[in-house]
């Protein structure tokens, strides 16, 4: 698996992301984007599941699970977009595929409107646009913006052994295995703290469905129920698709047994999936 640093643009030669690529680089291209202090580790399941049958880009954010930090002015998601959608035409890649986890998915939306002539899909896992919405529907994005700048201030105030104590305690909504636990710890540990506590701060403080209206890839949209949530399955279902509504061409699909992380709490459900959905776009 070849592994190089791509830069964000010749305007700022700045280093946005790591990307390793691996598979056929003759076969259907498919673009994986992590969430928040997250590796490109994150997919490892789904591309060895995939093998030689896709020209395979595992991206990890700079700031993330060890890749150094850098100058981020302005919106680090739509940054990280830019950056993708300046190596999509830096490679004369077409036919992209764009699969994102959590704050990834974002990304992934956000390149789609900007390369929709060389994105032909999205695949979205367990993320929406106005993350604050999922916990009350009638948040204004004044309210959001204003709750996470409180917490931001909160993570920036903790000690580091605050700090890691607090995303310990958040890992059952993480993954329901626990053996992956110590792995995404140390990813977060390894993560730069500010560019964490900034990148939060813009997926809890902002509505980025206005995007929505420039995707034209289908997007697929994953997301997690198990047993013991307040709600049930076709519930979440409908609380994700009810922020998608927008989209020219989108679903919703739940993945039982499942939390946040679902490519690996239901990895075969998961690549199948991903293998159906791909198939779909050949």
């Amino acid at each position: 698996m070849a592994s190089a640093l791509v830069l964000a643009g010749a305007a700022q030669a700045e280093d946005r992301f790591v990307v390793e690529r691996s598979g056929d680089s003759s076969a259907q291209t498919v673009f994986f984007v992590p969430g928040l202090a997250s590796s490109g580790a994150t997919w490892d399941g789904a591309v060895a599941a995939l093998g030689d049958s896709a020209d395979v880009h595992v991206f990890t954010l700079a700031g993330f699970a060890g890749v150094p930090a850098t100058a981020n002015e302005g919106s680090f998601i739509e940054g990280a977009a830019e950056a993708l959608a300046g190596y999509i035409a830096q490679g004369g890649y077409t036919d992209v595929s764009v699969v994102g986890h959590s704050l990834g998915g974002q990304v992934a939306l956000q390149v789609a409107a900007r390369a929709p002539e060389a994105v032909s899909a999205v695949m979205v896992v367990d993320s929406v646009p106005f993350y604050a919405r999922l916990f009350n529907t009638l948040t204004t994005p004044e309210q959001a913006a204003a709750s996470a700048s409180g917490i931001s201030a909160q993570f920036r105030a903790m000690t580091q052994e605050q700090y890691v104590a607090m995303m310990e305690q958040g890992l059952p909504v993480q993954s329901l295995d626990t053996s992956v636990h110590p792995v995404l710890m140390e990813w977060v540990t390894a993560s730069d703290r500010e560019v964490v506590v900034q990148a939060f701060a813009e997926v809890a403080g902002n509505d980025f469905s206005p995007v929505l209206d420039d995707v034209r890839a289908p997007v697929l949209v994953l997301t997690a129920w198990a047993p013991g949530s307040p709600v049930d399955s076709e519930s979440v279902r409908r609380l994700y698709a009810g922020q998608y509504e927008p989209l020219a061409d989108g679903r919703v699909e739940v993945i039982e047994g499942a939390r946040h992380f679902i490519m690996i709490d239901q990895p075969d459900a998961f690549n199948a999936r991903l293998a159906r959905f791909l198939s779909d776009r050949r």
